[in-house]
Order: structure tokens, then C-alpha cells, then sequence
């Protein structure tokens, strides 16, 4: 699932840097070798890993922010 995320034109850039975050751990890559991989910080890293390990695919996605939604 995480890998057809990745290679999906579609797949929302957030979710797609959140599946290769979780891909890179995955591997065996330190947080630290995964932040300079995807040129992004660490915290980062931290945080999509966390969001992963305790919710699984579901926490991959954003989840709805509080107040009135947008309109177009």
C-alpha cells in the first residue's frame, strides 16, 4: 500500500512523503540517514514514524481540523 502511494501520480504529496519516511525506517535507515535522504528534518521523521507506528495506515492521512470547512 505504502509503495503504491509513492508511485501514484495522484497520491497527495503529504501522504506520499509520509510513506517514504515509513519506507525508509523500514529498511533499516536511521532517523537521522531518512532526514538527509529526503532532505527534510528530522522531527519530521520522528513525527511520520510515530503516526505510523500507533495508527497504522489510518494514521497516514491528515485527520479533519477543528472549525467550519473552507468554501470553494
Amino acid at each position: 500500500m505504502l509503495e503504491g502511494w509513492v508511485r501514484r501520480r495522484t497520491t497527495a504529496q503529504v501522504l506520499a512523503l509520509r510513506s517514504r519516511i515509513v519506507l525508509e525506517c523500514a529498511r533499516g535507515h536511521s532517523i537521522a540517514e531518512v532526514s538527509r535522504r529526503l532532505g527534510i528534518a528530522s522531527e519530521t521523521v520522528r513525527t511520520g514514524r510515530r503516526r505510523f507506528l500507533e495508527r497504522g495506515l489510518e494514521g497516514m492521512s491528515d485527520e479533519p481540523r477543528p472549525g467550519v470547512p473552507r468554501k470553494p
